[in-house]
């Protein structure tokens, strides 16, 4: 009797069917599913073709705005060929015999040269000459009494500050010798770049102070780099004798 009933179960496991498909679900229940479904997605698709000139306006807005940075245009570089520079500025020349004989004149010649791997340490005509000069102020002063120098350079969106303070100074009288000339200075060169909806990107390139002799003879040159960019400040001294 047990053992009828133990075959009876194992008959009745393996009839049963075996499958993992899930149950029927109610057709009245998926189709409002599904209908709503579409509508949601037709009703994106015609919002989207409304309204696509708005989304590509503020793509391009974004781009322009974020991605897109104007600079000015490369300036001219001289190389070996014979290219000319223009735009510079006018020289300025000492003057003649002055009035007063204590009078002191001070010329600060700013130059930018074509390419920054020149040596430039030293006052050459063949190189300064493919220099392109970006300012030559001069000031007339008179001994023990301060001048100042001071200049604004733009190059694109770079300018270029420079400060100079200059006081000349008589040595002592040797003999029948005119007494020297000494210039006590200090010298600041700084820089700023404007960025589009940014503070002014600003630099220290140059700060230096002292007493300098012989500018009478020879012209004192400070020499430095700005993003890449050779620079060379000469101060000359002349005075009216």
């Amino acid at each position: 009797m047990l053992l009828r009933r133990l075959r009876a179960s194992v008959r009745t496991v393996q009839d049963a069917p075996l499958s993992d498909d899930p149950a029927p679900q109610d057709e009245s229940v998926v189709e409002p599913r599904t209908a709503g479904v579409r509508r949601v997605a037709g009703g994106a698709r015609s919002y989207l073709r409304r309204y696509a000139w708005l989304l590509l306006a503020a793509a391009a807005a974004l781009v322009l705005l974020r991605v897109v940075e104007f600079e000015p245009p490369t300036q001219v570089r001289v190389d070996d060929a014979p290219i000319d520079l223009v735009g510079d500025a006018p020289p300025q020349a000492f003057a003649g015999p002055l009035d007063n004989p204590q009078a002191v004149q001070l010329r600060a010649s700013l130059r930018l040269y074509p390419r920054s791997d020149l040596d430039v340490r030293e006052p050459d005509p063949a190189l300064d000459g493919r220099a392109r000069l970006l300012s030559q102020p001069v000031v007339t002063t008179i001994y023990a009494t301060q001048a100042t120098l001071d200049q604004t350079v733009r190059l694109g969106k770079l300018e270029i500050d420079l400060g100079l303070i200059g006081t000349p100074r008589l040595g002592e009288a040797t003999g029948k010798r005119t007494p020297a000339l000494t210039l006590e200075h200090e010298l600041t060169v700084t820089s700023r770049r404007t960025r589009r909806f940014r503070a002014p990107e600003r630099a220290l390139h140059l700060h230096t102070r002292g007493t300098l002799t012989d500018l009478e003879d020879r012209p004192h040159r400070w020499v430095f780099v700005i993003e890449d960019e050779l620079f060379a400040l000469d101060l000359e001294l002349h005075r009216g004798r």
